[in-house]
């Protein structure tokens, strides 16, 4: 049952403790500026109402993983090569995971994916900024190829200067996120992508391996739901939603 606690962080009026033991943050109800007139696939830019939800504060790691790998006997990611966390990377979230198995974890946590638009206004706020922080890159906020580190993935905690405005951390760079979504295009998009339709499942925040460009929260990437990633690269991870007619 999740519980209740109280915070101090800017815009976050309510925080909770889900059944995962998840850190889950409020994002109020009301409208936010979606998409971007930079790429196609993100067009248009456009005002869209959500109603209010909450969002895990931070991915979910390979320490989270393993209480659920052991609570339902689930496989463990493929980066592992065995059914233990492999030392130093407790913290470190979790990814090589399918969209399917990110989805069974949803829901063994009482929680669900959050769709496209859910994950994008955690992370931008309501005002149309670039990035979490703002709209100058800082490489300092995430993970991301143009640091020059070359690290496959790093602590959930490890940015703090790249929270939202909501308080929610590591949305971008690090490890790509899944949303629940079908990759499609937008209302009233002018754009006619070959990949749209209901064949790939949403990925957004970039990862290790990705440019800035990438982390700017209106980038939207795909694959299809079965894919996890390719040996020695980073793949797949996600965080999780939960609606508020949910509590119990």
């Amino acid at each position: 049952m999740p519980s209740r606690i109280t915070t101090g962080e800017p815009m976050t009026a309510l925080e909770i403790v889900a059944r995962d033991g998840k850190k889950m943050v409020w994002i109020p109800a009301g409208e936010f500026i979606m998409g971007s007139e930079e790429f196609g696939p993100e067009m248009p830019m456009r005002k869209v109402h959500l109603p209010g939800y909450y969002i895990d504060a931070y991915p979910v790691t390979n320490a989270e993983y393993k209480r659920y790998m052991t609570a339902t006997y689930a496989i463990a990611p493929r980066h592992w090569g065995g059914m233990e966390i492999p030392p130093g990377l407790e913290n470190h979230p979790v990814h090589r995971i399918s969209w399917f198995e990110a989805v069974m974890y949803a829901e063994w946590a009482g929680k669900r994916l959050p769709t496209e638009a859910e994950w994008e206004k955690a992370a931008r706020g309501t005002d149309g900024r670039r990035w979490p922080w703002g709209n100058e890159f800082n490489e300092d906020n995430a993970l991301v190829w143009d640091r020059g580190d070359y690290l496959m993935t790093a602590p959930v905690d490890a940015h703090p200067g790249g929270v939202s405005p909501f308080g929610v951390y590591e949305m971008v760079g690090n490890v790509e996120e899944w949303c629940a979504d079908w990759y499609d295009a937008y209302p009233g998009s002018p754009y006619k992508g070959k990949a749209f339709g209901k064949k790939f499942k949403v990925l957004r925040g970039g990862n290790s391996f990705f440019t800035q460009n990438h982390a700017r929260c209106a980038y939207r990437c795909f694959t299809r739901p079965e894919d996890s990633g390719v040996d020695n690269v980073v793949g797949c991870g996600f965080r999780c939603v939960l609606d508020s007619a949910d509590l119990k």
